[in-house]
């Protein structure tokens, strides 16, 4: 025998199966996490002990290894506050970059857990990704190209005429609010509640001698993307609204997938310039002890 469950919004009956009412739409119980990530777990304290004293031991062998190189003669001539100095500076730029690591690795999980769902099937209160075409009333234009856009960010940069380098002369940013459009639905995007994420639209120079480049990031209207935020307002208009207190939505021309995989990706790079400065500062501050027991 089938269970039926009554939908709250239009009282039509549906299977006990269904996640949402066949009717209208409306969920009908939490949708299902479609990963199996678990979140970010700090970690425990005695750990932490331990990793520093292998550290110790680290930079304790590491020391002895430029002795053995006979680099000892070289550093000798330095303040006896260079070594500790250097080593305290790099142990407290690992521990920013931990705390930077940390956060992105929470947002990552975050967005990794919102179910992907097109625009007819999300309602108030739906933390989704979705994905559309872009449509705006007022459209903004950036200088230099004359392309109609919700978003844009550009750098002009000029040729060092000494030392051949580059110089920054120009940048902007600019976003408005715009529209979201799927078929016949669409969601209204408040440009302070989300953060862009878009793709080099233009990167070329503009004088014959090549010593201006404008490089412009941009979400042009028409271009289909993907949105990650929590759908708020009244039904006949919705809008959206950052995903969480913490953390605004998301609006990029990749795929949500791609996306979270990006955001992954950065914070274990920044957790392994976080281990590599600790590496480093340990193995200075030991070499500093050692230099004065030496």
């Amino acid at each position: 025998m089938l269970q039926h469950t009554e939908c709250p919004r239009c009282h039509a009956t549906n299977t006990g199966a269904e996640y949402i009412c066949f009717a209208c739409g409306a969920p009908l119980k939490p949708m299902p996490k479609r990963f199996g990530r678990q979140a970010p777990v700090s970690v425990p304290w005695p750990m932490w002990f331990g990793l520093l004293l292998l550290l110790g031991i680290a930079g304790f062998l590491g020391y002895r290894a430029i002795v053995l190189l006979a680099a000892y003669r070289e550093i000798a001539a330095w303040p006896a506050w260079y070594l500790p100095g250097a080593g305290g500076a790099l142990v407290i730029g690992s521990q920013i970059a931990f705390l930077i690591a940390r956060r992105h690795d929470a947002d990552s999980w975050r967005l990794w857990r919102a179910p992907r769902l097109p625009l007819s099937q999300a309602h108030t209160g739906d933390a989704v990704w979705t994905r559309g075409k872009v449509k705006c009333d007022s459209p903004i234009v950036p200088a230099y190209f004359p392309q109609e856009c919700a978003y844009y960010h550009y750098v002009v940069r000029e040729r060092e005429s000494d030392e051949g380098g580059w110089r920054v002369t120009e940048r902007e940013t600019n976003a408005v609010d715009f529209e979201l459009v799927d078929g016949e639905d669409s969601v209204y995007v408040p440009s302070g509640s989300v953060r862009f994420d878009a793709p080099v639209y233009v990167e070329s120079y503009l004088d014959p001698s090549g010593s201006v480049q404008v490089k412009l990031w941009a979400i042009p209207v028409g271009l289909p993307v993907s949105l990650c935020a929590r759908i708020a307002g009244e039904t006949s208009r919705p809008r959206v609204d950052p995903l969480e207190d913490d953390l605004s939505g998301v609006v990029t021309w990749r795929s949500a997938q791609d996306y979270v995989a990006m955001v992954a990706k950065r914070a274990r790079m920044t957790y392994l310039g976080g281990w590599t400065l600790t590496v480093l500062g340990a193995i200075a501050l030991i070499a500093g002890i050692a230099r004065e027991v030496a």
